[in-house]
């Protein structure tokens, strides 16, 4: 009977808590904005857009001087820094910083600064969810599972799109994917977004007319993500720039702000719609009311604000920015397209190059393409969206080393991220790391490798012919299989994974990032360059040596900073 109890708990009555906790966060947080938006009206005493040359300047130095006042960490709240917060330390949110960046955030939009809303709302939902978990006292093994259920109910509640909250929940908790993480996953974001529906009604966020294409469009979805791998490049690097200026020239930043607040009122001058979250003019791009040679410079104008505005420290997200970034470019880019390819609908391109930009961003293709179908409702592109999304996240990955396993070393505690880490990866020595294993050969029977087992103390032995070359690796896993076998004549041919993965001498970064996020062994050969086995790695010492060398540094930082 306990049992069962715990388990309804478990199940349906904190997730659903937690969804009416991430519904009444996205619910608030738009109350907040409308009723920054009122404020906003009721100062503006020239009653023009010129009164943006003197708000924006005021609202960027009152956000700098918060920040610097009240936080010791500036960095900006994104998806990302969540998912982080919550895969390596349970949560953990700060009060402080959660309020501050609701009021900044909320402040801004309503203002007009061309930011997104989607980061602040995630960290009210984790920061309430957290809150709640603390006074509930759950056990620290389902902290995780609570917290990244309570961020994707607000996520869900806030772009009414459950399906995409689901997923985002699965990205945080990557590796430990079972029922009992997904259907509280599932109650709670559909709770969110039922509470949603109740206060902020159940709309797609974008009126977007049915639309069709066919096979003379495919070849231009890969041309697609190209062109939003490259704007997305220039987001990203444009922004790391601000951030190496920012640290550089902290004492003028000050000043600087001023500057910038005060050509982003500008640009809002020149190019209305730049400010703000903007989906009223994606809706417009949708209905035709724009032509091409507009659409280019209103994405131009919106790619600069919202890299002077979160360039300059101000809080914000870049997922809704981002989504009217690949409209206005996306319509743009179909137009352009049909020059030289014949007759294209724009809106298609407009519809896949939101999905392609959010997925540059956020590195998440299927989640940015599940969140544009169902901000639009638009399923019948679901095909050339995840197409056009796949490539953009590709090429964007590979201007990252490690991207592609990011989210599953933070669950290892990992940080690729992490400037130490980095270092420590470029510089450290595997050679000593390695120990002697005497391999295996394909012709060694079962009965000698029970034995062979008993003595070894991994869980992993490496096979190679005649002439030490590795050939496969045989685990216990391998030998539990052998059952399956009806006959008992088995050798390690039979039972051994041939071409398995190995670290060379010669080894980047990437094959480590590998090692660590996608195998569970103790141990993994390592060979030289032609593939001669010669021990086998230390995956224990590997990640202690990494671990001290982190915390060593972080110390020795600590001592310069003091």
């Amino acid at each position: 009977m306990n049992m069962i109890r715990d388990e309804i708990r478990h199940f349906f009555v904190i997730p659903a808590i937690l969804g009416v906790i991430g519904g009444l966060a996205a619910y608030g947080f738009r109350w907040l904005v409308k009723a920054f938006e009122s404020l906003y009206i009721l100062l503006d005493f020239i009653h023009r857009d010129t009164f943006y040359l003197i708000s924006m300047p005021l609202l960027f130095w009152v956000s700098h001087v918060l920040i610097s006042k009240y936080l010791r960490n500036h960095t900006n709240v994104t998806i990302d820094e969540i998912a982080k917060k919550i895969s390596m330390m349970s949560g953990k949110f700060s009060f402080v910083k959660g309020f501050l960046v609701l009021f900044l955030t909320s402040l801004s939009i309503g203002f007009g600064v061309p930011i997104g809303r989607e980061g602040p709302i995630a960290k009210l939902g984790g920061l309430l969810s957290e809150i709640f978990l603390i006074g509930l006292k759950v056990q620290r093994i389902n902290l995780p599972i609570y917290l990244s259920a309570g961020v994707s109910a607000a996520i869900a509640a806030t772009f009414n799109a459950p399906i995409a909250g689901i997923i985002f929940g699965i990205e945080i908790i990557i590796g430990r994917i079972n029922t009992y993480i997904v259907i509280p996953l599932i109650v709670a974001t559909a709770t969110a977004t039922l509470i949603a529906r109740e206060f902020i009604g159940d709309y797609t966020a974008f009126y977007v007319p049915h639309m069709t294409y066919d096979e003379a469009y495919y070849p231009y979805f890969p041309l697609a993500g190209i062109f939003f791998a490259l704007v997305t490049f220039v987001l990203g690097w444009s922004l790391k720039r601000f951030r190496k200026i920012r640290r550089r020239y902290w004492t003028y930043w000050p000043y600087v702000v001023v500057v910038l607040g005060f050509l982003v009122g500008g640009l809002i001058v020149l190019v209305p719609e730049v400010q703000g979250v903007g989906y009223d003019y994606v809706n417009e791009v949708y209905g035709d009311l724009f032509n091409a040679g507009n659409v280019f410079a209103i994405m131009l104008a919106k790619l600069v604000a919202l890299i002077l505005s979160i360039g300059s420290g101000i809080f914000g997200g870049l997922m809704s920015p981002s989504i009217f970034i690949g409209s206005f470019g996306g319509y743009w880019l179909g137009d352009v397209f049909a020059q030289f390819g014949g007759s294209f609908d724009p809106r298609v391109f407009a519809l896949v190059g939101s999905a392609a930009m959010l997925a540059g961003v956020t590195r998440a293709p299927l989640r940015s393409s599940i969140i544009i179908a169902e901000l639009t409702h638009s399923y019948q592109l679901l095909l050339p969206i995840l197409i056009t999304s796949a490539v953009t996240a590709y090429l964007m990955s590979k201007t990252e080393s490690g991207s592609y396993f990011k989210r599953s070393l933070l669950q290892k505690g990992i940080d690729i991220e992490n400037e130490n880490v980095d270092a420590f990866l470029d510089t450290c020595t595997l050679s000593g790391m390695v120990e002697e294993a005497a391999p295996l050969h394909p012709d060694t029977s079962l009965k000698r490798i029970g034995k062979i087992f008993r003595k070894a103390h991994t869980n992993y032995l490496a096979v190679v012919d005649d002439s030490q070359k590795l050939i496969g690796v045989i685990s216990l896993r391998d030998v539990r299989k052998s059952g399956m076998f009806k006959t008992k004549k088995l050798t390690v041919a039979d039972l051994m994974s041939p071409h398995p993965f190995a670290i060379h001498e010669e080894h980047k970064k990437e094959d480590l990032y590998k090692a660590l996020s996608m195998l569970n062994a103790n141990y993994i050969p390592y060979v030289t360059e032609d593939g001669t086995y010669l021990g086998m790695l230390n995956m224990g010492k590997f990640l202690k040596e990494l671990t001290l060398h982190q915390q060593s540094v972080e110390l020795r930082d600590e001592v310069i900073n003091l």
